[in-house]
């Protein structure tokens, strides 16, 4: 048995190892955002500057070739104010005197962009708009400020410094959301690993995955598994009670026969004698090879013979092999096929399944009654069922009839080893097909639906 308290400090650190595991992955989804959207932000704003940088060093370097020459470089600005909107001019002297240009008066509040560059707010025809500008000083101690208009590169780097805030909230968001899932995964996976822990130390197969969702494939595995944990557990009890069923079912006659050997020591024998022992041993040999046609056909090893089948034929060939059992019993057996009832199955396993029922139903039917055998199509499936006006089996004992060696009160007293419908069952789930065990009221409807 497992101790309480280990496998409360055992679910402790598994959640703790969740944790952590989804901590780091949100740490290095946080981490890989951050340096993308700082490295966004720093790309564009270098961007801006060269850009702007580069248009102004081509504008000076075209005044500065008119150096000695006043007049011409005063006609030069004037021009270039006038085709270049974009551009602004202010030529002064040492003293600080306007010579030229149109940027008059000097803005008062004046920031620095980087060094050596200025930026400063001039009144355009769309108001006040932003300007960056560098300041060229001549020979003879006169200066020009040369300006350019930079509002919308400053308008598309505030959108993309906007943008990329955006870009790191939304990853902030995925990044939430990750932590989310991959704690709830690391925790499901762990959750199923812990349990399967417990289940190969101690054995016990009714511990079942806990499932507090539906929405996810996690959990939609853990159903399954639950499922496959259910039919492994009712195999193993499966087992456990054929074994159990073998011992006590075969304890009697193997006792027995061993009496009877021991009676003929030092006794003559005649063939009489000799038979009985035979007849003893075939009945336990018969128990043995039922078991293993039913153990052949649960493992497919007849899945080879697959083929189409006409369940209608099926159904007249029983009819007919059983019919002289049926007469000497006073039963009228009557047949419903409606032929072509076309299946993919293994005509001897169905010709067997129909077989057992049959032989069950002719046991329990009463003398001067009859039994009914359909074959068809109902609903877009095909559909077969024996019915009888027997005794029926009471629907606590439905579903335990299937199993091996089980027999109900009613069949104490009849021949048999319990295992035809456990055969039964067998073929029907190698062939897919669904039985149910119905009321005739009177008398039980076997039906199976391929």
């Amino acid at each position: 048995m497992l101790d309480i308290s280990s496998t409360t400090v055992s679910r402790r650190y598994i959640d703790s190892s969740s944790f952590k595991m989804a901590m780091l992955f949100t740490v290095l989804m946080a981490v890989s955002a951050s340096i993308l959207g700082y490295f966004l932000i720093d790309a564009g704003r270098r961007d801006f500057l060269r850009e702007t940088e580069a248009a102004i060093d081509i504008e000076i370097s075209m005044v500065s070739g008119l150096e000695n020459t006043q007049g011409q470089l005063v006609l030069y600005i004037q021009r270039r104010a006038k085709d270049d909107q974009v551009v602004r001019f202010r030529y002064e002297d040492e003293g600080g005197r306007l010579l030229g240009g149109t940027i008059d008066p000097m803005p008062g509040a004046v920031g620095k962009v980087a060094e050596g560059v200025l930026r400063f707010d001039l009144e355009t025809s769309h108001g006040k708009q932003a300007f960056a500008a560098k300041i060229h000083t001549f020979q003879d101690g006169s200066r020009i400020i040369v300006a350019r208009n930079v509002h919308e590169l400053i308008v598309s780097y505030e959108r993309l410094k906007h943008l990329s805030g955006l870009m790191m909230s939304l990853m902030l968001c995925v990044v939430l959301v990750s932590f989310g899932i991959s704690h709830f995964v690391v925790s499901r996976i762990n959750r199923i690993a812990f349990t399967a822990r417990r289940i190969i130390e101690t054995g016990d197969l009714s511990q079942r995955l806990p499932i507090d969702s539906r929405w996810d494939d996690l959990s939609n595995l853990s159903e399954m598994l639950n499922g496959f944990l259910t039919r492994i557990e009712d195999l193993m009890n499966g087992a456990r009670e054929v074994s159990n069923n073998i011992a006590h079912d075969l304890r009697t006659p193997l006792s027995g026969l061993r009496s009877d050997i021991e009676a003929m020591k030092g006794r003559p024998v005649d063939d009489q004698q000799i038979d009985a022992l035979l007849a003893d041993a075939d009945r336990v040999l018969a128990v043995f090879h039922a078991l293993l046609r039913i153990t052949n056909i649960e493992k497919g090893k007849r899945s080879s013979f697959m083929g189409d089948v006409d369940l209608g034929e099926v159904v007249q060939d029983v009819a007919e092999l059983y019919e002289p059992v049926a007469e000497e019993a006073d039963i009228r057996l009557e047949v419903m096929a409606a032929s072509p009832a076309i299946i993919r199955g293994d005509r001897d396993l169905l010709f067997q399944l129909f077989a057992n029922i049959v032989d069950n139903a002719i046991k329990f039917a009463p003398g001067g009654s009859v039994i009914r055998l359909h074959a068809g199509a109902e609903a877009g499936r095909i559909v077969a069922f024996v019915e009888d006006r027997g005794p029926g089996i009471p629907e606590p004992e439905k579903e335990k009839v299937f199993k091996h060696f089980y027999r109900g009160d009613a069949s104490r007293s009849t021949p048999g080893n319990g295992l035809g419908l456990s055969l039964v069952r067998a073929v029907a789930m190698q062939h897919q097909a669904h039985i149910a065990l119905e009321d005739a009221q009177p008398g039980l409807r076997v039906k199976i639906t391929f």
